[in-house]
């Protein structure tokens, strides 16, 4: 068997003795190419009049695009859309959130493709702690709005997207462009605080906190910003399934039943070894890596072992969620921390209060190229190889054991029946 690992393939080999279940993103068969799938999403949108007939509605457009956190096939969307806004005034905006600033590399390969000679000058670089911002108020829940203030300058919006599981929004797309793509530091923060609310789910939209939220802002911000999003959803193979386009909110719900479909897969059990592959660029960087954790937690049996496989060559993440991972002597002091800051929330700890509680009953262990005393001090066991990890979990709990195999566990979230 092959797993993905640091931009190439690792053979690996599991005792026959296992019962091996191997779980993957489901390809999707169609007969249309991905320039039809898109064209035909643009002329016979959701909810809305067709591309071309908003095109010609308005004057100034903002394009809202992915940065090189996400794999959403932005340039092949971008050769569909660009025709229609030759004679138009846009610009396009990378919407960050508060993920770090796209390398020049990035955005040549990554987000803007063949059309970066054409589209460079035109592109606008978010910053959630640098770009100058505009107050919109406060959500009912009474989170602070502030959004770049770039978004003053279009009168209409194009928001590109992908459509995902999400451990905590329930689903990535549609709204997450604008919020937090294009939110502030301390916006995107107050939002993120939900997720530590027992409704902020994976796979939940209706009754999430979160993903409600969001909405609201959104909502909030669209009042006088005509908007025509176009989400995609990827299948195993990272083909596009489906297109989605039109109402940003309406799309949305559609798409994320392809998106269900394709990655949240039925499992029987619980396995004792669950091998969780992070997929790039997800694998980048703890912080995003931490999905692949996160998206199949719950498919351990009590006494198992997680097994993440991320290289993490960008290390843990930002400064502040990397003390936030390795400033705790104990798991006991990590969770301690993690309580304290419940009511006084800091972004990034969403991403830490599910790990003690884990590793109360289970080990989390980690392929990567991070130093082994930096894995140590997250309360982790690193490994260099997958398959040194295997055979360790091999070692310790024997061969008659369930193992579950997760490729692309970044997006793939496992369900039991």
């Amino acid at each position: 068997m092959k797993v993905e690992y640091s931009g190439s393939e690792e053979e690996i080999e599991i005792p026959d003795t296992c019962n091996v279940n191997v779980v993957k993103p489901k390809s999707v068969e169609t007969s249309k190419s991905e320039s039809t799938m898109i064209r035909d999403a643009l002329s016979d949108p959701i909810e809305s009049v067709s591309f071309e007939e908003f095109t010609e509605n308005h004057e100034s457009f903002l394009v809202i695009v992915n940065d090189h956190a996400r794999r959403t096939p932005t340039p092949v969307v971008l050769k569909e859309i660009l025709p229609f806004l030759q004679d138009q005034e846009f610009k396009i905006i990378i919407a960050s959130g508060t993920h770090a600033r796209p390398s020049e590399e990035d955005i040549r390969e990554l987000i803007l493709g063949e059309f970066y000679d054409e589209l460079r000058n035109s592109v606008i670089l978010h910053s959630a702690k640098e770009s100058e911002m505009f107050e919109l108020g406060e959500s009912s829940r009474g989170t602070p709005l502030r959004f770049n203030a770039i978004v003053n300058d279009f009168e209409a919006f194009i928001p590109i997207n992908s459509i995902e599981p999400h451990y905590f929004a329930g689903f990535t797309g549609g709204r997450k462009s604008l919020f937090p793509g294009i939110a502030e530091y301390g916006t995107v923060e107050a939002n993120h605080s939900m997720a530590l609310l027992e409704e902020a789910q994976l796979l939940r939209l209706e009754g999430n906190p979160l993903h409600e939220d969001m909405e609201e802002a959104v909502r909030m911000l669209l009042e006088e910003h005509p908007t025509f999003a176009i989400n995609i959803v990827q299948d195993g193979a990272g083909k596009v399934a489906r297109v989605v386009a039109g109402d940003i909110f309406k799309q949305l719900y559609v798409g994320a039943e392809t998106a269900r479909e394709i990655y949240a897969p039925e499992i029987d059990r619980p396995a004792e070894i669950v091998l969780s592959v992070v997929h790039s660029p997800l694998d980048q960087d703890l912080y995003q890596g931490a999905k692949g954790f996160e998206n199949t937690r719950m498919a351990v049996k009590d006494g198992g072992i997680l097994i993440l496989v991320a290289a993490c060559p960008g290390g843990i993440g930002s400064e502040d969620y990397e003390r936030m991972m390795t400033s705790a002597e104990s798991v006991e002091e990590m969770y301690q921390k993690f309580l304290e800051v419940k009511e006084d929330y800091e972004l990034g700890w969403h991403k830490v209060g599910s790990i003690p509680p884990f590793l109360d009953k289970n080990d989390l262990w980690i392929v990567t190229e991070m130093p082994e005393e930096k894995v140590c001090s997250m309360h982790m066991k690193g490994f260099d190889s997958v398959q040194a990890a295997i055979d360790a979990a091999i070692d310790k709990l024997g061969t008659d054991i369930d193992v579950l195999v997760v490729h692309d566990s970044g997006n793939v979230s496992p369900v039991s029946k």
